[in-house]
C-alpha cells in the first residue's frame, strides 16, 4: 500500500529537481533509462544525459520523449498494436505523427551555435529514426507471419499466393 502524502510535503517539492520520468504513457516499472536502451541502444542513452545539461526549453527532448512514449505503449499494449494491424490507415499516420515530431527535432538544430552539440543530436536523431522505422517494419513482418500461418493450417487456396496448403 503507498504511504499517504500530506499536501505540505507536496508544496514543499522542488521545481528544480528533474522528473523522474520524461517518457509520457509509461505506467511500467520500466524506467526511462531502460525504455531509451531498450528502443535507442545504450548509446543514445549516453547522449541524451550528454544533452541534458544543455537543454535551453527541452522542447526538443519532449518531441523525442514523446516519440518513444508513442512506440513504448504500443509495444507493451496488444490491443492498441491489434487496431493498428487492423487500421493500416490509422498507423501510417501514426508512423507520419512520429517521424513529423523528429523532423521538428531536426529543425530545431543549430548547427551553427555548437557544432559538437549538433553532431550529439544529429546521431540521436539517427537512432530515433532508425527506432521508427523498426516500428513500422515490424506491423508488415507481424502481417507476413500470420499470413504464413494461415497459410499452413488452411487447406483452401490463399487470396494472396494463390497456392494451396495441404
Amino acid at each position: 500500500m503507498n504511504a499517504p502524502t500530506t499536501l505540505q510535503h507536496l508544496m514543499q517539492a522542488d521545481d528544480s529537481s528533474p522528473r523522474l520520468r520524461e517518457i509520457p504513457y509509461n505506467y511500467t516499472s520500466f524506467s526511462d533509462r531502460e525504455i531509451v536502451i531498450r528502443l535507442l541502444g545504450i548509446r543514445a542513452w549516453d547522449l541524451l544525459n550528454q544533452l541534458r545539461d544543455e537543454r535551453r526549453t527541452g522542447r526538443s527532448a519532449r518531441m523525442l520523449y514523446e516519440v518513444l512514449g508513442d512506440i513504448w505503449v504500443v509495444q507493451r499494449n496488444p490491443y492498441l498494436q491489434d487496431d493498428l494491424l487492423d487500421n493500416p490507415d490509422r498507423r501510417k499516420l501514426l508512423v507520419e505523427a512520429l517521424q513529423h515530431r523528429l523532423g521538428e527535432v531536426q529543425k530545431r538544430r543549430t548547427p551553427d551555435a555548437d557544432a559538437l552539440r549538433d553532431g550529439l543530436v544529429g546521431e540521436l536523431l539517427v537512432l530515433a529514426g532508425n527506432a521508427v522505422q523498426v516500428f513500422n517494419e515490424t506491423f508488415t513482418a507481424y502481417r507476413q507471419r500470420q499470413h504464413q500461418i494461415r497459410c499452413a493450417v488452411a487447406c483452401e487456396p490463399c487470396h494472396r499466393c494463390h497456392r494451396l496448403a495441404c
